[in-house]
């Protein structure tokens, strides 16, 4: 079935309905709600303005899991469908790409698993670093393994067939506009083993023929070729089981190369050496592939739009997606922090050329859960509104950080040393404001100032 040139853009909405029998889901992922139906419809009644020209609401739902069976899918397929044209919402799916596969106890024979070195060890589990304790979930997979593409194939043939059955309906009803499209990932990369904190990938290696005898000129890059291999094996898959090109759109994470340098700089002990094994080696390059519109997580963090938006231009600024994120990074989330302006985030987005925003945190917990605050706010809602009547968004840039230099670092651990001392002897008096002022800026990444401070500081360490 083809489809015609997509111009229409979605503000979507992330609705958790993968199934909950394996642990592995019940720990990473929030339950999924009592009826999708309801959500959709709370969603609506809450957001839901006449929209102008090339502008839809929509749900997305998913993960899309290997966890999930083949009925299960079918069946969430076409209700939410169904669901699309009951209440006028668009409708989209997320698949799981290669996360949460435990009912498949095949992939868990040798040679379907990441190993920790070439001699074929397997990995203890694949970590998950969503918040600041880790994760374990089920190992990682050998992304080129003739098993793992095997049913790569055929859960997207699957998927396919039923989404064609959906847009049947749609397109029987005039209603060709209220499908989304599907992403192919939830946020695709070789993650790290659990128990080591080691970079994985050494199966998928050796099927590329390296070896330990053998291995790549730059194991980081080879890594990355793998992921991207990956990523269009999948929108592939689903292009050729019938889903447009048009609407599949891949979904990758990665940290700015700018905030990689500040963690460089300022915590050398606890960074990755280089900036791919510090990414697992998922730079923004590996999103795009012949099949699909490239997809990325962009929760706020400063640099990453710069970069991003570099990519694109690299690729001819094609259409592209958030396929998850919302106005609020995962780590201020986790300390209660507050979120950032819901407009001014889709304002970064939208107005540089992204067709889907997909938002997360809508009905996920309670109501005191932080992803949830941001994204059903008023504030929030009425930035939903005014995207959907095409009226202007304001922006609200995260720019590059600025790096420290190089002395900064060792000038704050002598001022670290030699402070309580100078406080025993001297009191506080005179060193506190200077010491509030060197904490403030340190915070704001001010590190210019900061580094002034210092140098008024470091001479009463003495």
């Amino acid at each position: 079935m083809r489809a015609a040139q997509e111009t229409t853009r979605y503000l979507a909405f992330q609705i958790f309905t993968g199934g909950i029998d394996s642990a592995e889901l019940r720990q990473s992922l929030p339950q999924s709600p009592d009826s999708l139906l309801k959500t959709v419809e709370d969603i609506r009644g809450r957001v839901y303005v006449p929209a102008a020209a090339g502008r839809r609401l929509g749900f997305i739902a998913g993960p899309l899991s290997f966890d999930n069976t083949d009925e299960e899918i079918r069946k969430l397929i076409a209700a939410s469908f169904t669901i699309a044209l009951q209440t006028d919402v668009a409708v989209g799916f997320h698949i799981d790409d290669s996360m949460f596969w435990g009912r498949l106890k095949s992939l868990s024979l040798p040679g379907n698993v990441e190993w920790l070195d070439w001699s074929g060890k397997p990995g203890t589990g694949r970590r998950l670093d969503w918040s600041s304790k880790p994760l374990k979930i089920m190992p990682q997979l050998c992304l080129n393994s003739r098993g793992v593409t095997e049913e790569v194939r055929k859960r997207a043939a699957l998927i396919g067939d039923e989404v064609q059955k959906g847009l049947r309906k749609l397109h029987d009803a005039g209603r060709d506009d209220i499908f989304i499209g599907v992403i192919a990932g939830w946020e695709t990369q070789i993650g790290r083993d659990f128990a080591t904190g080691k970079p994985l990938g050494y199966c998928a290696l050796t099927n590329k023929g390296f070896s330990a005898t053998h291995p790549p000129a730059d194991f980081e890059r080879a890594r990355s070729e793998i992921v991207r291999e990956f990523v269009a094996l999948w929108a592939q898959s689903l292009a050729e089981a019938g889903i447009p090109k048009d609407k599949i759109y891949s979904h990758i994470a990665f940290m700015s190369e700018s905030q990689y340098r500040l963690a460089r700089r300022v915590r050398p002990d606890q960074t990755a050496a280089s900036y791919l094994e510090a990414i697992n080696a998922t730079p923004p390059e590996v999103a795009f592939s012949p099949f699909n519109h490239p997809g990325f997580s962009t929760y706020p963090q400063p640099g990453h739009l710069e970069q991003l938006r570099d990519e694109l231009a690299k690729h001819g600024n094609p259409p592209w997606a958030s396929s998850e994120g919302t106005a609020i990074d995962p780590a201020v989330a986790e300390q209660s922090g507050p979120g950032r302006n819901m407009e001014g985030y889709l304002g970064n987005l939208f107005n540089h050329g992204a067709r889907l925003v997909n938002i997360f945190g809508w009905g996920v917990g309670d109501q005191g859960n932080p992803f949830r605050k941001v994204a059903e706010e008023d504030a929030s809602v009425a930035a939903y509104r005014k995207f959907l009547k095409a009226e202007v968004l304001q922006e609200d840039p995260m720019p590059a950080p600025e790096i420290p230099s190089a002395a900064l670092p060792e000038k704050m651990r002598i001022i670290e040393r030699g402070l309580p001392a100078y406080v025993d002897k001297n009191g506080p008096a005179r060193v506190a404001s200077l010491m509030q002022r060197l904490d403030e800026q340190i915070k704001q990444q001010r590190f210019a100032e900061a580094e002034k401070t210092a140098d008024e500081v470091l001479p009463m360490m003495k």
